[in-house]
């Protein structure tokens, strides 16, 4: 797909296959050097590109794409990126999409809303060795741990042949996990539910039982299988690659998918193992604080960390570390430590992190450590306490509407963005079996509000680059209509301006600080 013509261009993206995971070699990442999560990418003839990123990697594309051929639009969150790509893009001009790679939702947005541009596909050759582990081995969830057994789940799903295509769902509905590909704890695999009560598995991976209730294929006869349906199939246009939609002959949508609600709704079995993980997590993180010290190296550290991590039980992490130093801090989705960046008195940590343990259940915590040996400087104080005093003000609310939690929180930092400093980013997501799960999503756009056993982040921060950044993230869930942290590890003394917090304020941070001290004994 390299030779294109004048007025053609190429949309370039992180994956090769929607429904798998994010990984370097894939096209965006080749050959712009960024290898943020999120991003989209424009190719034209001459081979420049256009890299269009989110206000979270404003400073990391800059950084990683610096000496290539590539631009860096620097998007808003109020400008969604279809309106920036209509303005790129020039009329009668041809974008070629991989399929792959693309929603098929993303795809009818596309289609609607860049009119004069025509719209074509090409297929992006999949790296089979980094993502199709055939062979490989899954592990089942305990019952004692998922609460639900998987014929307990399926019967609930009263969609008539139905295709799911999305890997959580797949793994949260089989309460099947694989620690395989790094930070992600699902399997390559697509699942049919026939009208007449056959369920078919396609998929490579080794399943650790033979389920007497599935039919199970090889992933290769996925394609032959759906072509030839001669029925409906039922699909989530928000979960479905455009190449699964179009193997499909008559697809119908469904309006509600009930699998996103039951697995946001965590049951007492899942909510017991959280509790017994964010423990495990919030142990690692002691041990971790022990081991900091003058002259480490930000690779070191993040050894150290993901070391303790394994060491309190964790299989893996959920997420890629995010442990950066001083000014490196600034950069929100900072994930190449540095060997060259070390650690001197007065410095902060930011440490971003979770584990994955028996259950497959992602964990997430975010927390700045300060380097002994050095008074802090007043500015470090004051962004810290700004922060914390969001994070305790929002906690303690009792508003559950996703928007107006993240308007609390931007009402509390916005004061700071005259002197560079800028909360840019959501106040928080949904946690399940991946680190992000939707709903609920707690952002400027979101209109869900928080329901009982939802789980989900509560992470202010403020960033000034080329200075710092200071993110506090805790992990909460809503019972009985209040907020309960899964998270219980202190705030930073150190760093916390006493005299910004008013009696109500000290008074939460100091039952949070006895809590945690009581509950570890530290």
């Amino acid at each position: 797909m390299e030779k294109i013509k004048e007025n053609e261009f190429i949309l370039l993206k992180s994956k090769d296959d929607y429904s798998y995971a994010h990984y370097k070699m894939a096209p965006l990442s080749v050959k712009t050097g960024f290898f943020g999560t999120a991003g989209e990418g424009i190719q034209d003839k001459s081979g420049k590109i256009t890299l269009f990123v989110d206000p979270r990697y404003h400073i990391q594309a800059e950084i990683q794409t610096k000496g290539k051929n590539v631009d860096v639009v620097k998007m808003d969150f109020k400008k969604p990126f279809l309106a920036y790509i209509k303005e790129f893009l020039p009329k009668n001009s041809t974008l070629y999409i991989p399929y792959k790679s693309i929603p098929f939702l993303f795809y009818k947005k596309l289609i609607d809303e860049l009119k004069g541009v025509e719209i074509k596909t090409y297929d992006t050759p999949s790296d089979e060795a980094s993502i199709d582990n055939k062979n490989e081995e899954v592990f089942e969830v305990a019952k004692n741990i998922a609460g639900k057994t998987q014929k307990e789940k399926l019967n609930k799903i009263k969609i008539e042949n139905f295709l799911i295509t999305d890997l959580v769902q797949i793994a949260y509905l089989l309460n099947l996990r694989s620690y395989k590909t790094n930070n992600i704890s699902t399997f390559r695999a697509k699942l049919f539910i026939k009208n007449e009560g056959e369920i078919y598995l396609f998929t490579d991976y080794k399943t650790p039982v033979d389920f007497d209730f599935l039919i199970k294929k090889p992933m290769k006869e996925f394609e032959n299988f759906i072509k030839n349906f001669d029925g409906e199939i039922s699909i989530d246009e928000a979960s479905i690659s455009l190449f699964d939609y179009l193997l499909i002959k008559r697809p119908v949508f469904i309006k509600n998918n009930p699998i996103i609600q039951m697995k946001s709704k965590k049951n007492k079995f899942e909510l017991n193992h959280f509790k017994e993980s964010f423990k495990r997590l919030d142990l690692a993180l002691y041990s971790f604080r022990e081991k900091i010290k003058e002259g480490l190296n930000e690779f070191e550290l993040n050894q150290i960390f993901e070391a303790e991590l394994k060491r309190f039980g964790a299989d893996g992490t959920s997420f890629k570390t995010i442990l950066a130093i001083g000014e490196n801090s600034s950069i929100i989705h900072y994930t190449e430590s540095s060997k060259e960046k070390i650690l001197k008195k007065g410095d902060i940590i930011l440490l971003d992190c979770g584990g994955y343990y028996e259950g497959g259940y992602a964990t997430d915590i975010t927390r700045a450590f300060y380097c002994k040996g050095k008074t802090p400087d007043d500015k470090l104080k004051e962004i810290y306490t700004a922060v914390l005093k969001a994070q305790l003000n929002i906690y303690h609310s009792n508003i559950l509407n996703c928007f107006e939690l993240h308007m609390m929180a931007f009402k509390y930092l916005k004061k700071y963005q005259k002197e560079g400093f800028f909360f840019p980013h959501g106040l928080g997501h949904g946690v399940g079996i991946e680190v992000h799960e939707a709903p609920p999503v707690l952002s400027v756009n979101s209109k869900y509000k928080l329901k009982n056993n939802n789980i989900f982040t509560i992470e202010p921060g403020l960033y000034k680059e080329n200075h710092f950044g200071i993110r506090l993230e805790n992990t909460v869930y809503l019972e009985k209509n209040k907020k309960v942290s899964l998270s219980h590890f202190p705030y930073e003394k150190e760093l916390i301006n006493y005299e910004m917090l008013n009696k109500k304020e000290q008074k939460w941070l100091v039952d949070w600080q006895e809590t945690a001290k009581r509950m570890y004994e530290c």
